[in-house]
């Protein structure tokens, strides 16, 4: 046999035999292998003394060169793919040192309750002069983000408090969209303007130094996916009736998103095609009275599930982030975004450090003028904001799934705003289930069933847990439509903005997500679906509204 097969076949079997605790040996003719299993293998009995099982591999020495060659190569490959899985195996295991917070695991009340402020000292006095402390929610004074202590903070005496540096404006009285004023009447008991429409391109009370305007946002995570529908060559009315989309799609979509005040725009570099979609679409198309053009946001990706798509080893360092997103500028043709997000690393290697002064790196080097977070637990954003503080920078987001129907992350929302951050949520639809579009008495959401036992996409059960949800939202579209109208009626013919009076409920719960003080993102493919965002400025749902709304999800058990 030839040395270097027999040596090839050694190697794999040893490497197999530690699981079995079995000793490779040549024989002495050099024509086979002898594999012994210990007294001690779990495959042994334990009254078994030592075996031995003569693996002959039959005599290869007649083998020309060719063969021989062929035969180590092909053991040369199943080595390497050995080594590929041991290193994917590694690569795939997760930490159990650097686990984030998982938001199922905090209530409101444990929110609540970690960043209580105790009650203001007796004979303690409230400055109310310039140069006095700010008031919180709960009438005491806050600090600023900047000055972030981690031990104060899960000492429950400290309500952090984002003090921002643009010039606040308050989203109060709205306005026709040009600039003037609203109708007379509409003052308050106490002289205070009462809300008419909602104008969220003004600055915002609660927001920090990044301002999305409307405080809507789009995604291009599908563009350019074949699994969610697109498509590259010209689509009949067939294709389009079942969801398919194509370029032209996205940049009819893209451009009148940007011409009507809902300009944020996130992609990842997961995405390539996406990041070349938007780089022809910023060049070419009309932004309309958006002087500023598209506010453009991209993500460092997992860099662990980066290294299983890439087969390379995982980003690791400061220097990774300012790299990663200067690439992303490259592909975009810009020469710098407005946010730049990082995905929850797990164990980021260079640690919470690294990871910081990468994100300060990304800022000073003018890739990005802000940079935010991806599904990271609060305990993490407490130290990264304190770190980045430090700088004179922020976490301005944290990006995680929230909806009318999954309301697990509610105590994010409310630590990420204490903290300063802008929530920004994803899966704002629930996969179809927060429309409203099926319930248990339409299953199939009005759609033709594909065929005998057809009975739609979610069980009959589950949607008639949440038919009490279901009729509420539902109400709420005659009670906004009626107060919409009456507002509209105040106007002289021809002076009235230009407000949606067709309310689904589809837009009822992206507002729901928007009236808890969120950023809703969702995926935008088609007109369609451009319309239907567009559908939801100008009016917001009131307090009474989300009450109502928030009684309904406790009774449904959401």
């Amino acid at each position: 046999m030839a040395p270097s097969v027999l040596s090839a076949l050694a190697v794999v079997l040893a490497a197999a035999s530690s699981a079995a605790a079995l000793s490779v040996h040549r024989r002495p003719d050099g024509r086979g292998i002898i594999c012994r299993r210990s007294p001690t293998s779990p495959l042994a009995s334990s009254a078994s003394a030592s075996s031995s099982t003569l693996l002959n591999l039959g005599p290869l020495d007649d083998l020309s060169d060719y063969g021989q060659g062929r035969q180590t190569s092909e053991l040369d490959s199943l080595i390497s793919k050995r080594d590929q899985i041991r290193q994917q195996k590694i690569a795939n295991t997760k930490p159990d040192d650097d686990t984030p917070v998982v938001a199922e695991e905090m209530s409101e009340e444990d929110i609540a309750a970690l960043f209580a402020k105790k009650k203001a000292r007796e004979g303690e006095a409230v400055g109310a002069g310039d140069g006095g402390n700010e008031e919180g929610d709960d009438g005491t004074a806050a600090g600023g983000a900047a000055g972030l202590d981690v031990d104060d903070l899960f000492s429950k005496d400290y309500v952090p408090d984002f003090k921002t540096r643009r010039s606040g404006a308050s989203n109060r009285g709205l306005s026709r969209g040009d600039g003037s004023a609203p109708p007379d009447g509409e003052e308050g008991e106490d002289g205070e303007d009462v809300p008419l429409f909602v104008d969220w391109l003004k600055d915002y009370d609660d927001e920090n130094e990044l301002h999305v305007p409307n405080r809507l946002g789009f995604s291009a995570v599908d563009w350019g996916n074949e699994k969610a529908g697109f498509a590259s060559g010209k689509l009949k009315k067939k294709d389009r009736k079942e969801g398919k989309f194509n370029k032209a799609d996205l940049r009819k979509a893209y451009e009148k998103l940007q011409q009507n005040g809902i300009s944020f725009v996130e992609t990842s570099e997961s995405n390539p095609l996406a990041e070349a979609f938007l780089q022809k679409f910023i060049a070419e198309c009309e932004h309309g009275s958006n002087d500023k053009g598209a506010l453009v946001a991209s993500t460092f990706p997992n860099p662990w599930k980066h290294a299983l798509k890439t087969r390379s080893l995982p980003r690791r360092g400061a220097t990774a982030l300012a790299a990663a997103a200067e690439q992303d500028c490259d592909r975009m043709g810009i020469s710098s975004m407005t946010l730049y997000q990082v995905q929850n690393p797990w164990y980021y290697l260079g640690g919470t450090t690294a990871l910081a002064e990468g994100m300060l790196d990304v800022i000073s080097d003018d890739h990005s003028r802000y940079v935010g977070c991806v599904d990271v637990g609060v305990s993490k954003l407490v130290k990264l904001q304190r770190r980045l503080g430090a700088d004179g920078e922020f976490v301005a987001t944290n990006q995680f799934e929230f909806s009318l129907t999954n309301r697990k992350s509610m105590g994010t929302i409310e630590a990420c705003r204490k903290l300063g951050i802008t929530p920004v949520c994803t899966n704002v639809l629930d996969g179809g289930l927060a429309t409203g579009k099926y319930t248990s008495t339409n299953p199939t959401g009005g759609e033709v069933s594909k065929g005998e036992g057809d009975m739609g996409p979610y069980p009959v059960r589950k949607l008639e847990k949440l038919d009490a949800l279901f009729k509420v939202q539902n109400g709420l579209i005659d009670k906004v439509n009626r107060r919409i109208g009456d507002r509209l009626m105040k106007y002289e013919s021809g002076q009235a903005p230009k407000i949606n009076r067709d309310i689904t409920t589809t837009q009822i719960a992206i507002n729901y997500v928007r009236a808890k003080g969120a950023v809703p993102l969702l995926p935008v493919n088609n007109v369609k679906m451009a319309n239907e965002l567009l559908g939801c400025l100008g009016w917001d749902l009131t307090e009474e509204d989300v009450e109502e709304i928030d009684k309904a999800c406790k009774s449904c058990g959401v």
